[in-house]
């Protein structure tokens, strides 16, 4: 056991010991003994222990009331009242109603060619239609000595009425081959009616046929034999065109252009004899006034003719196969020709001719030349940009600035014709030999191999054009079949 001695006793306890150290000393060498000293022990069990106290503060809660302290009972009461009966005086309303409805009749017809509600989803989901699918197909053409094909088609400025003229798909002469054109309807569920509502017999095929971009009932055509022909459609009872030139040679291409003459369309013309005419159509289109004359010479730097002027003047120019106008100066244009040439013209341009001051040479600059011969050109919608094709199998992106071209594509076929996309303006389609209709894009040249408009029955595709108002497309080839596929606006490469 373990003793633990208390304070008291630890004293004596030393005392002891000392006083024993100092007898020892005084006794050391004695024998001395002594009697022994005890003491008794002292036991504690006891431990040292604190308390700690630890307390969470007291959480406070507080409560508000909310209560609507005035409140307003209204009571309502019907009353009957007598209706007086409105008196009008339909005299003066007859008077107000011929006064305002020209100009409503008007704005109506303007709205053909607005675009405000184009990208309006009926479905009010928002989201991008992908689908793309073939609505309709028929061939209402009967086959005589000659086959047939579809030359052209153009929607009206409304988008409810195509137009589809035909042409024989080769001519050994001059023809005098009678064609017509037809004009379908759509219906309300975008179905195009197979039996067609109106057509126009016409003494010559078809090559170039164009609605008026604004007025629905105006519509133009360029014939084989150099005729140019303009139907207003409103007159019902009569269907005798207006005649607004004849060229030389067939008329390559005829387009409309709104922005020449202020308050007045212009249609532009062109020919295989190399020559370009401006008309001004005025009196609701049942006159037309040629108003200058253009042709591409044979070469920018010919030298003198040897039997003189005049001679020269009168000699054909080079056979102009397609022009477009630019987008941002609505005096330029390019025009393309047979021999592979592409030509930056402008319309005012006042160098004339030698031997003739009312013919002029629009030539400006020229562009590298294709290695066959052109068969289309356009314009970029919204870019300083136009696109080419030609029989050398060649796709070119030009700058309308820069001589040499941006971009050179080759494709497998023929390309006939290009058609800019109607709601991607960096999109443009090409078409021509073969049943595909490719997809590109102008900033990098590259194909959309995801899109395609692909049909196992269609042979060469002849023309095409994009519905204004709905989201559709109208194919012609030379078998003489019409295809209306449906296409997104808003496509996305």
């Amino acid at each position: 056991m373990k003793y633990k001695f208390c304070k008291v006793g630890k004293l004596l306890f030393i005392l002891y010991l000392y006083h024993c150290t100092i007898f020892e000393q005084d006794n050391m060498f004695t024998d001395k003994s002594f009697e022994p000293v005890g003491f008794e022990p002292q036991i504690s069990n006891e431990k040292t222990q604190k308390a700690a106290n630890i307390q969470t503060e007291n959480v406070v809660y507080e409560s508000e009331e909310v209560q609507v302290i005035e409140t307003k009972n209204i009571e309502t009461q019907t009353v009957n009242k007598t209706v007086k009966v409105p008196q009008y005086n339909y005299d003066k309303l007859a008077t107000f109603l011929k006064r305002v409805t020209p100009g409503v009749m008007q704005f109506l017809d303007e709205q053909y060619g607005s675009s405000a509600f184009n990208d309006y989803n009926l479905s009010g989901t928002g989201e991008p239609c992908t689908n793309i699918h073939l609505v309709n197909r028929l061939n209402n053409l009967v086959m005589s000595d000659f086959k047939e094909k579809i030359s052209d088609v153009t929607w009206s400025a409304g988008g409810g009425t195509l137009a589809v003229s035909h042409s024989a798909t080769y001519h050994v002469t001059w023809c005098d081959d009678l064609t017509k054109i037809e004009f379908y309807n759509l219906s309300k569920d975008d179905q195009l009616i197979s039996t067609p509502c109106k057509t126009l017999e016409v003494p010559s095929c078809v090559t170039s046929l164009v609605y008026h971009p604004e007025e629905p009932s105006i519509i133009v055509a360029g014939l084989f034999n150099g005729d140019v022909l303009v139907w207003n459609l409103r007159d019902e009872s009569s269907v005798t065109p207006l005649q607004v030139c004849v060229h030389g040679d067939l008329v390559s291409q005829v387009q409309w252009h709104l922005k020449i003459f202020n308050g007045f369309s212009s249609l532009i013309t062109s020919s295989a004899e190399g020559y370009i005419f401006i008309h001004k159509l005025t009196v609701n289109f049942t006159q037309s006034t040629l108003s200058k004359q253009y042709k591409i010479a044979k070469e920018m730097a010919r030298p003198q003719s040897a039997s003189g002027s005049r001679e020269r003047a009168s000699e054909a120019g080079l056979p102009i196969t397609c022009f477009d106008f630019s987008s941002k100066d609505h005096s330029l244009l390019v025009v393309g020709t047979l021999c592979g040439g592409l030509y930056k013209c402008r319309i005012d341009n006042d160098i004339s001719i030698q031997g003739d001051e009312n013919i002029f040479d629009p030539v400006v600059d020229e562009y590298d030349r294709h290695k066959g011969s052109v068969t289309c050109v356009k314009s970029a919608p919204i870019q300083n940009l136009f696109v080419s094709c030609a029989s050398d199998k060649e796709i070119r992106i030009y700058n309308f600035d820069q001589p040499a071209s941006l971009k050179v594509i080759i494709v497998e076929n023929t390309v006939v014709q290009l058609t800019w996309h109607f709601g991607n303006q960096n999109i443009f389609l090409a078409y021509g030999a073969g049943s595909e209709v490719k997809f590109f894009n102008v900033n990098n040249g590259r194909p959309l191999t995801k899109m395609m408009l692909y049909s196992e029955s269609r042979e060469n595709t002849s023309c095409l054009n994009f519905n204004p108002k709905r989201e559709m497309v109208a194919i012609g080839d030379t078998r003489g079949n019409l295809e209306i596929w449906k296409i997104p606006r808003n496509l996305i490469p």
